[in-house]
């Protein structure tokens, strides 16, 4: 199973397991409701709010494919994840792929 946007498009295979490449490489500073990541790899700093910044943080913990990231998330957040939650994960994780924050492995 695959989510697909608005435009038909694939956005996010849910049996690929993805992964930070180097957390290492990544210098994070806060400002205000913001986390703010540099990544010395690329040389590109992104801005992710608090929701980005937990998802990013369970792929720091080790690769995982979606279903392991959303069951991961519904146990953190104590409830179980609605249809429009779990299509702002894979467009939030879809943008973190474009960014190259996260990778297949």
């Amino acid at each position: 199973m695959s989510y697909i946007n608005e435009n038909n498009k694939n956005i996010f295979d849910e049996k690929a397991v993805y992964g930070v490449p180097d957390a290492a490489n990544f210098l994070w500073s806060g400002w205000e409701d913001a986390r703010i990541v540099y990544d010395t790899r690329s040389g590109h700093t992104q801005v992710l709010n608090d929701f980005a910044r937990e998802l990013l943080s369970l792929y720091e913990d080790g690769p995982k494919s979606l279903i392991e990231l959303l069951d991961e998330f519904a146990k953190i957040i104590e409830a179980e994840l609605d249809e429009p939650l779990k299509i702002k994960i894979v467009e939030t994780l879809n943008e973190f792929d474009t960014m190259g924050l996260i990778q297949p492995v």
